[in-house]
C-alpha cells in the first residue's frame, strides 16, 4: 500500500458504508446538520432520528459546511505528515464546501513548504464520491504518483458520473429553494414527482416527471441506462432499503459483471431531500 498520497472526502460520500472505512489513507470532512436548537456532525445521528424530530415538530432541518478552522486543521496535519492530498468534494452547486476547501488548501500550501492539496469538484453526491476516491487509490496503488495525473483522473471520473434521483415529498426541495412553493403544493396534491439530473457542471435539471412512485423508479433506471457503456453503478437512499436493493438488482440484471454499490445517505443530504429519497448513479466508461 502506497502511503505518500491520501484522499479526503466529506460525509456526503457515506464512506463509512464502503471499503474506504478500512483504508487509513482516507480522511473525512464532516458537515453539520441542525434541527431547532440541536446541532450535530453528519453521521452522529441516524436518518430515523432526524426524521422523527421533523415529524414531532413539523420543522425541517438545516445544514452547513465544515468550519474553516476544522478544514485547515485536517489539511495542515496531513501536510505536516508529508502527505499529498486529493480531496473529492460534494457537487459545488449543492454545497459551498468545495469552494471553501479550495481557499483553505491554497492557504495551507502557502504556509507549509512542499504541501500539495488538490481539490476536485465531484459534480455529484452520495456514494459515487466514495467510488471516485476508491478509483484514485487504486491508481495510486498501481504506481501512479504524479499529482497532476491523479487530479486529472479524478476530474474525469466526476465528468463521467451521471446522477439521477427522486423524492417522496417535495417539501424538503421547496424549503431549499430548488422548487417554488406553488410547484411543491401542486406536485404533492397531484402526486407528480420529478427525476432530478445533475448536468456536467453539477447543476440540477429536471430529467423527467412521473405520477406514481413505480413509474418514477422505472423511468429513473431507463435514464441511467441510456449512458452505455457503464463501468460502475451506485444506488443511494434515505430509509427505503427495499427499493434500493430492488433497483440494484435490476441494474445488475441489465449489466452483469458491473460492480454495484448500495448505501444510505447521511443526514445532511437527507435534510434537503427528505425520507424516501433515492438515487441511481452510473459512471460511464472512459
Amino acid at each position: 500500500m502506497q502511503d505518500k498520497i491520501h484522499v479526503v472526502v466529506d460525509t456526503i460520500a457515506v464512506s463509512h458504508e464502503t471499503p474506504l472505512k478500512d483504508d487509513p489513507r482516507c480522511h473525512v470532512l464532516r458537515l453539520i446538520t441542525r434541527h431547532g436548537n440541536e446541532e450535530w456532525w453528519d453521521g452522529e445521528r441516524s436518518l430515523e432520528e432526524m426524521f422523527a424530530m421533523v415529524e414531532k415538530t413539523g420543522q425541517l432541518p438545516g445544514t452547513s459546511q465544515p468550519p474553516v478552522g476544522y478544514i485547515h486543521e485536517l489539511f495542515t496535519n496531513l501536510a505536516k505528515e508529508g502527505k499529498k492530498v486529493i480531496y473529492i468534494a460534494v457537487d459545488s452547486v449543492l454545497s459551498g464546501t468545495y469552494q471553501t476547501c479550495c481557499m483553505v488548501a491554497k492557504q495551507v500550501m502557502s504556509e507549509i513548504k512542499g504541501a500539495d492539496i488538490r481539490c476536485v469538484d465531484g459534480l455529484t453526491a452520495a456514494c459515487p464520491l466514495s467510488g471516485m476516491a476508491m478509483e484514485v487509490l487504486r491508481l495510486i496503488d498501481s504506481g501512479v504518483e504524479d499529482m497532476d495525473k491523479l487530479e486529472a483522473f479524478a476530474r474525469d471520473c466526476a465528468l463521467r458520473t451521471e446522477t439521477y434521483f427522486t423524492v417522496k415529498t417535495l417539501d424538503y426541495l421547496q424549503k431549499g429553494g430548488r422548487i417554488g412553493a406553488v410547484g411543491a403544493l401542486v406536485g404533492n396534491i397531484l402526486g407528480i414527482r420529478p427525476i432530478v439530473h445533475l448536468d456536467r457542471e453539477g447543476k440540477l435539471l429536471i430529467g423527467d416527471k412521473a405520477r406514481t412512485r413505480k413509474k418514477v423508479l422505472k423511468r429513473m433506471v431507463e435514464l441511467a441506462c441510456s449512458h452505455d457503456p457503464i463501468e460502475e453503478i451506485f444506488v443511494a437512499h434515505a430509509v427505503v432499503e427495499d427499493e434500493a436493493q430492488a433497483l440494484a438488482k435490476e441494474m445488475q440484471e441489465r449489466y452483469p459483471g458491473v460492480p454495484v454499490m448500495v448505501t444510505s445517505i447521511g443526514t445532511v443530504l437527507a435534510a434537503h431531500l427528505g425520507p424516501g429519497a433515492i438515487g441511481v448513479f452510473v459512471r460511464r466508461k472512459a
